[in-house]
Parts: C-alpha cells; sequence; structure tokens
C-alpha cells in the first residue's frame, strides 16, 4: 500500500506534468495561478498609482466598527463587532476600566430624554473606525482621519472619478460622518448638549490580542459638555462635517444638508461656550495628548466659511491664528496648521475681497510689516522637509509614523500646486512624487511600505484583525494580507524592522492613511496615465481556511501533540488546541471533542482528562475552558471522547490556546495510536513544542460543536457537518446555498470524454488561461468544489481523486 508520502509525491509529478503539458500547448507564461496577494511593482518600470489609490482605502474596511460593519465593508474576513456600543450603559463609570460614562448622574438625570430617547437606560454610540492595530475609538485621530480623507476627495475627486474608487470613499465618508453626527446629542432645539468623543480605554483594549469580532472588554463612553467643553474635539469633529457637505450637495443635497446642519451646531457650541483644551485624562490618556486646541479652530473656521460664505467664522478665529506654524511642524492630528493655513490661503486666493491677511493683523494687534501671503509659510515647508532627508534621500521627520507625516506633506505639495501653479505639478510635486516611490521601493531596502501592494511590501503590520495570531509577539505569517495599510516607515538611516510586535516601524493606524489617501489621489491626478489600471476583482478571496479534506470548511480546529507512553500500557498524550474560522460571527458554547479507541481496555472509564493550559482563562477572564468526560461515542463501539466546554466564550477565531492530556496513570492498557483524534495529530517529542508558535496544524479528526451540533471536523464514523458550512446567523453577508450534486453528471470529466483523467486537468488549466474553453456540460463537470465555476482548485481536487487521496468527485 502507498503511503501519503508517496500519494502527495504522485500529486507532485502529476502536477508538473500538467504544467509541462499546458506550457507545451503554449498557455503558460509564468505560474499556474497567479498570485492572488501581491504584484511585483518594479522601480525601473515605474509605478502604478492608480493601482495604489485603490488599494490605500482598503485599511478603512479592516478597521470598520458596529452595528453596521457587515453591509459597509469590503472583506470577508470583517463582520459586525463591538455591537455592545449600541447599549452603552447610561451610568457613571466607578472607574476608566468599566461600564458607564463619565457623565455625572445628575447630568443624566437631567438630560436622558436627549441622551436615552427610547428610555432602555443605554446610550447607542455605536460605529466608527478603530484607531490603529487596537479597538478604541479616540476622538481627536477620529476627526483628523474623517476631515482628511474628505480633504483629498474635495481636491482631487477626478482621480477617484476616473480610477472607479469614487464610490468605495464615499463609503468611507459617510461612515465616518454618520458616526459623528450618532455621537452628538442635540435638544429639541438643535443646541448641542452632549458629544462623545471616545469609546474604549486603551488600557484595558491592549491587554487583548483579539480580532474585534470576540472583544468582550468593557468599553466606556467619554462626553464633552458645556462644563467642559473640550474644544478641539467639537471643532474637528465639524471641520469633518463640513467637508462632507461640499463633498456631497451636488450628488446628495439632503445628506449634505444634514451634515452641515450638524457641523454647524457644533460650531455653534464651540463659539458660545469657553474655549479650552480637551482633558487628557478625560479618555485619551497617554495615547493621544493634545497639545492645543486653536489649530483645529481655524481649520473647521476655513471649511465653515466655503460652506456658508458666512464670514463670522473666520473673524471669531482670526486672533487664534499662527501664520509662521506651518514651516515648523507637520500635518497631523495634533497639529493641523499646516492644513488650516493652506486653506486660509485657498481662501485668501479667490476671496480676495476678504483680505485676510489684514483681518488676521487687526485681530492680533500686528502692522502692516507683519504677515504677508499666506501661501509664503506653507512654501517654506518643502526646503525645511528637503534638507530632512536621509541618506536614500527620505524626508524624516519622526520615528513613530514617520511615513504618515511624509505622505501628509506629499499632500500638502499637491495641493501647493493646485492653486499657485495652475493646477500643474511642479518642483514641489516633483519632490512629493520620489517620496511616495520611496515608499512604493525604491529605497535601499527595496521595501515598500504600503502592505500588499508588492511583493516585497511590509508583511506584519502590527494589526490584531489581520493578524489572527495568538499575541503580537507570535513571528507567524498573518491570517490576512492588511491591503493599502502605510506601516510606521523607515528611521533617520532608511532602516526598517517588519515584524508584528513592533509597533513602531510597523504600526498602522487611521491617522497614518488619512493623508496617505489623498496623497495617493494627488500623484495620479498629476502623474497618472492610462495604462495604469485598478486591479481587478479586489480584494481577492482570502487563502486562509486550511487545508482539511472534510469536516466543515469553517470551523476547524488546529493542533499538536506529545505522546508520555510507558512500557506497561500506561501513560498520557498531551494535546495543544485552537479552534479556527473563517466566519466572522460570535458563537458561544463551543465545545471541542478528542476522540479515543477503547477496544484494549478493560475500563474505558478509567481514562482521565485534564486541563494543563487554558489561555482564554489567563487572558480574557472569566473564560474558562473546562475538561469533562469520558462520554460514550453512541454511533460506534469502542469509542469514547473527552470535550473541552466553553460555555458562554467565543473561543472560536479567538486564537488562543487549551492544552491538556489524556490517558491511563495505571492497571489498565491503552494505545493512543488506535485514537480517532490522534491520527493526522502531529507530535513532538519536547514539551517546548507547546510554547512556540505554528507548531498547530489543521486536525480535522478533532470535532468543534456548538450546543451539542457538530460544526467542524470529521466524527469517527465519518460524520461530518450536514452542510459542510458554518451555522448561519441573522444578518450574515453571503448566506451558504448548497445544492445536490446531478445525478447525470460525470464529475471530473472536463472534456466530456467519458472518464477522468489527467487530461481533464489540462483543459481546466487550459481555459482557466485563455487557451481553450470548456463546453457548457465540460463546465458543470469540472465543477468538482460545487462553487459555480471552474477554478484551480478544482483541477487540484481532481489531481487529488486520480492519486486516491479523494475517494469520490465531487468533494
Amino acid at each position: 500500500m502507498r503511503t501519503m508520502v508517496d500519494r502527495l509525491r504522485a500529486v507532485a509529478n502529476c502536477g508538473l506534468a500538467v504544467l509541462m503539458a499546458t506550457a507545451f500547448l503554449g498557455q503558460m507564461s509564468a505560474c499556474l495561478v497567479p498570485c492572488k496577494t501581491t504584484i511585483k511593482a518594479d522601480a525601473a518600470e515605474g509605478y502604478n498609482y492608480a493601482k495604489l489609490l485603490q488599494y490605500s482605502m482598503y485599511f478603512y474596511d479592516a478597521n470598520m466598527c458596529g452595528t453596521d460593519v457587515d453591509e459597509n465593508n469590503r472583506y470577508v474576513w470583517r463582520g459586525d463587532c463591538h455591537t455592545y456600543d449600541s447599549q452603552v450603559p447610561l451610568q457613571p463609570m466607578e472607574t476608566m476600566q468599566s461600564p458607564g460614562t463619565n457623565l455625572t448622574q445628575s447630568f443624566i438625570d437631567k438630560y436622558k430624554d436627549v441622551l436615552d430617547p427610547d428610555g432602555d437606560g443605554y446610550i447607542d454610540v455605536a460605529g466608527g473606525f478603530h484607531d490603529a492595530g487596537d479597538h478604541v475609538k479616540f476622538g481627536i485621530p477620529e476627526n483628523y482621519s474623517a476631515a482628511t480623507l474628505g480633504w483629498g476627495y474635495y481636491e482631487f475627486r477626478d482621480s477617484y472619478v476616473k480610477t472607479g474608487q469614487d464610490d468605495h470613499i464615499e463609503t468611507i465618508l459617510r461612515y465616518f460622518n454618520d458616526y459623528l453626527m450618532k455621537c452628538t446629542f442635540r435638544d429639541d432645539s438643535g443646541a448641542v448638549i452632549a458629544h462623545c468623543y471616545q469609546v474604549g480605554e486603551g488600557g484595558l483594549d491592549h491587554a487583548y490580542w483579539n480580532s474585534p469580532e470576540v472583544d468582550e472588554m468593557a468599553r466606556p463612553a467619554w462626553f464633552l459638555t458645556a462644563e467642559n467643553p473640550q474644544t478641539d474635539y467639537v471643532v474637528s469633529a465639524a471641520g469633518s462635517l463640513a467637508i462632507n457637505y461640499l463633498n456631497f450637495k451636488d450628488t446628495d443635497p439632503e445628506y449634505a444638508e444634514k451634515s452641515l446642519d450638524y457641523a454647524t451646531a457644533l460650531m455653534d457650541f464651540a463659539m458660545t461656550n469657553e474655549k479650552q483644551l480637551s482633558i487628557n485624562e478625560e479618555g485619551p490618556m497617554q495615547f493621544y495628548r493634545a497639545s492645543k486646541w486653536e489649530d483645529d479652530y481655524c481649520w473647521a473656521a476655513a471649511w465653515m466659511y466655503l460652506c456658508t460664505e458666512d464670514v463670522k467664522y473666520l473673524e471669531d478665529a482670526a486672533p487664534y491664528v499662527d501664520y509662521y506654524a506651518p514651516s515648523g511642524y507637520c500635518f497631523n492630528w495634533n497639529d493641523m496648521w499646516g492644513g488650516a493655513n493652506t486653506m486660509w490661503a485657498v481662501i485668501n486666493q479667490t476671496h480676495p475681497e476678504l483680505d485676510l491677511v489684514n483681518m488676521v493683523r487687526k485681530a492680533q494687534g500686528k502692522n502692516q510689516y507683519v504677515y504677508d501671503d499666506f501661501w509664503d509659510e506653507v512654501e517654506k515647508c518643502f526646503p525645511t522637509w528637503q534638507q530632512l532627508e536621509t541618506p536614500g534621500g527620505y524626508a524624516f521627520l519622526s520615528q513613530w509614523g514617520s511615513a504618515r507625516y511624509n505622505t501628509a506633506m506629499q499632500l500638502i505639495a499637491y495641493v501647493y500646486d493646485k492653486y499657485t501653479n495652475d493646477g500643474k505639478p511642479g518642483k514641489y510635486s516633483d519632490w512629493a512624487k520620489s517620496q511616495m516611490d520611496y515608499i512604493l521601493g525604491d529605497n535601499p531596502m527595496d521595501r515598500c511600505y504600503v502592505v500588499g501592494y508588492s511583493e516585497n511590501s511590509a508583511k506584519f503590520p502590527h494589526h490584531r484583525a489581520a493578524s489572527g495570531l495568538t499575541k503580537c509577539e507570535d513571528p507567524d505569517e498573518h491570517r490576512y494580507v492588511l491591503f493599502g495599510a502605510l506601516v510606521g516607515g523607515p528611521d533617520g538611516s532608511d532602516k526598517h524592522v517588519d515584524v508584528t510586535s513592533d509597533y513602531i516601524y510597523n504600526e498602522v493606524t487611521i491617522d497614518y492613511n488619512a493623508a496617505f489617501v489623498g496623497a495617493s489621489a494627488g500623484i495620479y491626478a498629476y502623474y497618472g496615465d492610462d495604462s495604469m489600471e485598478v486591479t481587478p476583482d479586489f480584494p481577492p478571496e482570502p487563502e486562509y481556511g486550511g487545508d482539511g479534506e472534510g469536516g466543515g470548511n469553517s470551523y476547524w480546529v488546529e493542533a499538536c501533540g506529545i505522546d508520555d507512553k510507558q512500557s506497561t500500557g500506561a501513560g498520557v498524550t498531551k494535546v495543544s488546541m485552537m479552534v479556527k474560522t473563517t466566519s466572522t460571527k460570535k458563537l458561544d458554547n463551543i465545545s471541542i471533542r478528542y476522540y479515543f479507541n477503547s477496544s484494549e481496555m478493560a475500563n474505558p472509564e478509567a481514562m482521565q482528562g485534564s486541563e494543563l493550559y487554558d489561555q482564554a482563562s489567563v487572558e480574557a477572564a472569566p473564560a474558562d475552558g473546562v475538561t469533562k468526560g469520558p462520554f460514550k461515542y453512541d454511533k460506534l463501539d469502542d469509542t469514547y471522547y473527552f470535550e473541552v466546554i466553553f460555555d458562554g466564550y467565543n473561543f472560536a477565531n479567538s486564537a488562543k490556546k487549551y492544552q491538556m492530556t489524556m490517558g491511563c496513570y495505571y492497571g489498565d492498557k491503552w494505545d493512543p495510536e488506535n485514537d480517532w483524534s490522534y491520527k493526522g495529530l502531529t507530535m513532538f517529542k519536547e514539551d517546548d513544542a507547546f510554547f512556540g508558535t505554528g507548531n498547530e496544524v489543521r486536525t480535522d479528526n478533532i470535532c468543534v460543536y456548538t450546543d451539542g451540533v457538530l460544526i467542524g471536523g470529521i466524527e469517527p464514523d465519518g460524520s461530518v457537518p450536514e452542510t459542510n458550512q458554518e451555522p448561519t446567523t441573522e444578518g450574515d453577508k453571503k448566506p451558504t446555498e448548497t445544492t445536490e450534486p446531478a445525478d447525470d453528471l460525470l464529475y471530473g470529466d472536463a472534456d466530456c470524454s467519458g472518464k477522468v483523467d489527467i487530461l481533464d486537468v489540462i483543459a481546466i488549466n487550459r481555459a482557466l488561461l485563455g487557451g481553450g474553453t470548456l463546453t457548457k456540460d465540460g463546465e458543470a463537470q469540472a465543477d468538482v468544489d460545487g462553487d459555480g465555476k471552474p477554478s484551480s482548485a478544482d483541477s487540484l481536487n481532481i489531481l487529488k481523486y486520480l492519486v486516491k487521496l479523494i475517494q469520490k468527485l465531487p468533494v
């Protein structure tokens, strides 16, 4: 009998024959299946800026939060999360890490009808975006990101339209600004009573490394009120909503008017209440320490004027304008001057009758020799930045998120040329292009700092949802590609470290990508051409899912083991297990069953099972896996199982390990190699295997259940989940449809020759590569996995069938 190794070798040889045959037919240009995740971008050939703009927005799909993620994001691996943000208890929080709000009980009592109109005792602040690779919604970077994304669309809308990305950016902008409006609580007169500026607490959130769909930690909410008006939060939200009005006023005037109405209410709040800096100790703590409010105020005032042409906004802000600020630093969440003064320069240029320079002089008591033209100080930024270039030519300002500062200055350069160079690229746009090309790979490390853009892209962003790891220190490959995310970037010596745990080099945040998206639109506007095309059918289906041959393709167990057997027949097997899933739905009451054979035993109930380590209970208490059994398996004689029960905890997809031991210690004989769940289990000799990473592999003979119903794995009698799919829950994006195979088809016979052989594999591959076609019957018979169309997966399954790795078709 041939071993599994022999069969796999045969598959490889058959695959080689297929490739050679297909090449002989002239249809093989590179590889049988094109790479689904990256495309090489060669600096010598130039970079594809249409693709860059397309990819740059997908980071926001990965970071959507709330009850409407399913309907709005474009990744199948992201779903609704932190839905309980819609039910924050309307009560004062006991500590910063407990449920509730920072509102006083007296304030709650006074404004309960505004805060909780349905009277259920909760306040709804669901929605928005996670800040970074963590899941807090921090106010200042949230508002900055929303506004900056809107600014890029406002200035370079044609780039989005021409590349077909306008629908995507508008979805993102609506999701941001809808959240800002939801977080603004107004009384019957329309006046702002409270505004929620943060949900979640950084210290508590950072204690967990989970995908957001499984988070269950407390997420308190922080609000500003007239008692603590926190001006920078208020006006930065108003600025985003004002830009949103301008972006939608011609295509969706009703929605635009709603945005402007909220922006006006927030600005009224800021103008009538004391102007003060946000209270860092009230929410953001050390994570985002704001240092001023005046920059946000002047930024918002400019946009409010562009919306309304009401000069009161500019007059009210004029005393706070810092004319010389732009050349001193860089446009970012904590320093809006680069953007604010750019927009004052635009208004001064397009509305010369306002004479903003003299308005600022008078407001600040300056004479006619002070200040000149707002553009002058903006232009001074560029020589300053050119002096910051590294030996490799990269303008480096600060170690933490160097690429976000760099791309922000690129955006300023493109906007500068739009208004001062007749909309044509000048020397500063040329400089910005050189900086983007550096980021895309034209650098001493030959590394692209945009995830998924090319084969030399950074691959280990500091991101919980995409990584699928048990902890950020895990060096394993990430579960999903975080397309378009701009990582922190290189240091001042052109060096970069690509590891998940490095939250400086490889941090990814919504504010990092915000100006980067606008810069991508700007570079396409000035340097793009018709040869640059977006990637079709994007994003690709993720490759994550394991290589099991059955037992459900949505839930499975990855495991490894260590034997400690005695010559007497006693001994134990230690097993390390993780439940994995491609589902984004939370599923409680998960259990795992490990099956063993008792044929050689006198008393199977003498078998003992016990817990060695429960990562979930250590890191996510009160989660607690409990080992129970043994229990008799009622479908076969001589078969029992131990069950690990995770009652009330969403263990699946949490990437948490559960390690247990089972065996008999004396008085009986037991051979683990007869056990159903032992078959296919990767075994090690040293306990160190349980402390490492990447040792657990898919093991279909260990089964997954929810409330006793099999949802993953293969039971000892061959039973598999009924639909071979995940259990569906209300609101699933893509409900699974199952159809029975047709009786009159010979599955695998793609060329309709009346038999299944290697020529069928060649016929499928030729059709996929454009070198041939299949008849209608041939397509139906080639579709052996039932996904509705012939694919490379079908040709591989036919190969497995030919070498007896699969017993029948269809699979």
